[in-house]
């Protein structure tokens, strides 16, 4: 979990903005409306503060700031100071002084002028004293790390729109911490808000390293509003990612990119995506134009340096279905040796959806891998159940807490060998095993946790007693899933009788 003053804050500010706002507008436009004026804000803070400290060296000519590797030009109409006074001003209009501020910016700034929409479309809607106080409110400071929490807060609040721009950052983390990527590429694909990448870049800094010259940072977006969002939430958290807005399965801008590392949570169970059958990335089989799980994770492969490796976040059902050639596929990357690591997860971790989720682990090359002195892992994969981790916060939602994450990471470090000097891997029943390629085409090539790792030993445990959990496990799923498809389909007809 983020530290509990950043969190706090964050908390604080999207409470305090709904008290203001309610009634007035959807609740779904307040995140565009807060998260776009934060980002001015924060682009006006920016610049002032590198304009004290020139001054300070007793530079006065504050042009000189414009430049490669300063802060982005803020004209003094478009100040931060100016603009509250402007709103503060009963003998100003509020919506003409911010409307003369985001034009100045457009104007200054023209690579950054489709984030900031029409002064009315933001604020247009609202009484004098609304505007007056979500001003006095944004005015208050927030930092990098809360402006990403923040994010999240909102992703919580829209409940399942929200899992279209974010990821919980217990997950996020999970990933991060497994494949510890703090030298070369860094990928994501479908990257949301950027919470991937940023806490990357975090992970770099808690080691000691240098974000800027140990990673490259590369990410794709199809959603226009998530894509606005990456690039503020980026440059707010000082990551200066490659950031292209695509749908990459259906063509690939970054085609000849191959990343160290490969992070994503791809929309789960995506239906009616843009397949072309002739794609050379679909070498292990043409995924079902019904479910483009078996797309992404050919995609992650296949943007895979030699040595790379990849986090997926995927809907269970990836791991065992059978239908429309999804488990031909699986068989086929089995076989080719790519999945190092399959992790279920806790139920209740995404508040966008109520489907089972896990993630694969995929890696190019499971050998020693010459002086790196890694374990020799070839021919087999790990197998980690984590359904029973997780602590509640509120009815509904869960996160994996700081141990948790430790102890998943930790096994894959131990198994892999990348953990601290001394660790010896061991299987734990009931948690995790390590497994050969025999015992998975043994169980046709699926990859359920559960199916592997058994059951903790347990005092008065029955006979066949880990069976049934697994078979209420694979019941529950699929009533998870069929609930999803119903609520979809309701959503279809809605609509049509609309039209």
């Amino acid at each position: 979990m983020p530290p509990q003053n950043e969190q706090t804050a964050a908390s604080s500010l999207l409470r305090k903005v709904t008290k203001t706002l309610r009634g007035t507008m959807d609740a779904a436009q307040y995140k565009s409306i807060v998260l776009t004026l934060l980002y001015f804000r924060f682009l006006s803070l920016e610049f002032e503060q590198a304009r004290r400290r020139t001054e300070a060296e007793g530079l006065r000519d504050e042009h000189l700031l414009h430049g490669a590797g300063g802060p982005r030009w803020v004209p003094p109409l478009a100040r931060w100071d100016t603009l509250i006074r402007r709103v503060r001003d009963p003998d100003d209009d509020p919506v003409t002084a911010l409307d003369e501020a985001l034009d100045a910016m457009r104007r200054s700034e023209g690579d950054l002028a489709d984030l900031f929409p029409p002064a009315n479309a933001l604020i247009g809607g609202l009484r004098r004293s609304q505007v007056t106080e979500l001003f006095t409110l944004l005015d208050e400071p927030l930092d990098a790390a809360s402006y990403e929490n923040l994010l999240g807060e909102f992703a919580r609040f829209e409940g399942k729109k929200g899992g279209e721009f974010h990821t919980p950052r217990s997950v996020v983390r999970l990933l991060v911490e497994t494949l510890q990527p703090e030298r070369g590429r860094v990928y994501d694909p479908c990257c949301g808000s950027g919470g991937m990448l940023i806490q990357s870049a975090r992970f770099v800094v808690e080691r000691g390293g240098d974000p800027d010259a140990d990673l490259a940072y590369y990410g794709q977006e199809v959603n226009a509003g998530s894509w606005k969002l990456a690039r503020m939430n980026l440059h707010v958290n000082g990551v200066p990612a490659d950031l292209r807005r695509a749908d990459v399965l259906e063509r690939d801008p970054s085609a000849r990119l191959k990343a160290d590392w490969v992070l994503a949570n791809p929309p789960f169970n995506m239906r009616d995506w843009a397949r072309n059958e002739g794609d050379l990335r679909w070498r292990y089989g043409v995924p079902p134009r019904t479910n483009a799980n078996f797309a992404w994770l050919q995609h992650a492969v296949d943007k895979l340096s030699d040595q790379g490796s990849a986090g997926l976040v995927l809907a269970n059902g990836s791991l065992s279905s059978k239908q429309m050639g999804e488990g031909e596929i699986r068989r086929a990357m089995v076989e080719d040796d790519l999945v190092a690591c399959v992790v279920a997860l806790p139920a209740q971790l995404f508040s966008s959806t109520l489907i089972s989720a896990c993630v694969w682990f995929l890696t190019k090359d499971k050998s020693p891998q010459g002086k790196a002195g890694l374990a020799d892992r070839r021919g087999q994969t790990l197998f980690v159940d984590a359904r029973g981790m997780g602590d509640l916060v509120g009815r509904a939602h869960r996160v994996l807490t700081d141990s948790h994450r430790s102890e998943i990471a930790g096994v894959y470090h131990a198994w892999r060998g990348t953990g601290r000097r001394g660790d010896v891997y061991k299987d734990v029943p009931g948690f995790c095993r390590s497994v050969g390629g025999d015992e998975v085409r043994r169980n046709q090539y699926i990859l359920t946790p559960g199916r592997y790792v058994g059951e903790a030993p347990a005092a008065g445990s029955a006979p066949g007693e880990g069976q049934a959990d697994e078979l209420i496990f694979e019941l529950e799923r699929e009533l998870l899933e069929l609930l999803e498809r119903s609520d979809q389909l309701a959503r279809q007809i809605r609509l049509h009788l609309d039209t």
